[in-house]
């Protein structure tokens, strides 16, 4: 399961996004990709797993009784985190509306994917290792961390 959700995933997101990573050289893509892998499971994959997904979905699940619901509270779970992200703006009653609306948009679907995995095969490891650790972070982050590191080619 671990593998088919990496690979699908992964494929994915390189012909949607920028693929930056392909412009870096081996060394950089190497040493970078290890580097994000380590970087973003450390600050943000284990502690969004272990929070949300661990901890939270078990409690949902156990709370409502029905794995629907749960996978829905997963979802505006992780949807909440993101309220913070650095493009949302609260500085008027329009901006809050339209950030809220955005965050929702945008992590909702991702969220309650995650918690129909943990649930599905009763892991969060699971979603973690394969929609998390590789795509995004590695495949869409690398050439940041390359920048910002100043790794040489």
């Amino acid at each position: 399961m671990i593998i088919v959700v990496l690979v699908i995933e992964s494929i994915f997101e390189l012909a949607v996004f920028d693929s930056n990573i392909f412009r870096l050289s081996a060394h950089q893509a190497v040493l970078g990709g290890l580097l994000t892998c380590a970087v973003y499971f450390i600050g943000t994959v284990l502690p969004t797993m272990v929070l949300i997904y661990a901890i939270l979905l078990p409690r949902y699940l156990r709370l409502t009784g029905s794995a629907i619901s749960a996978v829905l509270l997963g979802g505006l779970t992780y949807a909440a985190m993101h309220i913070v992200e650095g493009w949302s703006v609260f500085d008027s009653p329009r901006h809050i509306a339209l950030s809220l609306i955005f965050v929702l948009l945008q992590y909702f679907g991702p969220g309650m994917m995650k918690g129909v995995l943990t649930l599905r095969t009763g892991n969060a490891w699971v979603h973690a290792l394969s929609y998390h650790v590789i795509a995004p972070h590695v495949i869409v982050d690398t050439p940041l961390l390359v920048k910002i590191f100043a790794i040489p080619p």
